[in-house]
């Protein structure tokens, strides 16, 4: 008889166990859950925001330097990759790498055009160029961080 209350008794510890476990996973789950929303949301505006013709838009102003556009246009870039930097935590691996890639594929791009451009060229027409070139890096990334998000 008391091997049986002793069995019935683990059994009974190891349910406790068990059920403690699952509602502590899922109170994991109502916190870590709206953290991921804020991390695709952060990264796709950061995305959308980098995508050339809007970047341009939002740093260009007539009569800027070369350089000055040139710089403010990567400052721009950093900082709003820097500021969402820590949501890295709340996407994989393979989304968060396609987010580098094109931060880093809109810096060459960048850095290639002006370059190219001799010192006196005009900054619009450098402006203008920017704003032609297409990003399939960024929208790569914009399709991934969708595609993983649905499966949230």
């Amino acid at each position: 008889m008391g091997y049986f209350f002793n069995r019935k008794l683990k059994l009974k510890e190891f349910e406790m166990r068990m059920k403690a476990k699952a509602e502590m996973r899922i109170a994991t789950a109502k916190m870590v859950t709206p953290l991921k929303i804020q991390a695709y949301e952060r990264f796709l505006l950061f995305l959308e925001r980098s995508q050339l013709p809007v970047l341009v838009k939002r740093v260009y102003a007539p009569g800027m330097a070369k350089e000055m556009f040139h710089i403010s246009l990567l400052h721009s870039i950093e900082e709003e990759f820097e500021h969402n930097l820590a949501q890295q935590l709340y996407v994989g691996n393979d989304t968060w790498m396609a987010v580098q890639r094109a931060k880093e594929e809109l810096v060459n791009q960048i850095n290639t055009t002006f370059d190219k451009t001799e010192d006196g060229t005009d900054v619009a027409l450098i402006a203008q160029a920017l704003v032609a070139l297409p990003n399939p890096f960024i929208e790569q990334a914009i399709l991934m961080l969708k595609k993983e998000f649905n499966e949230i």
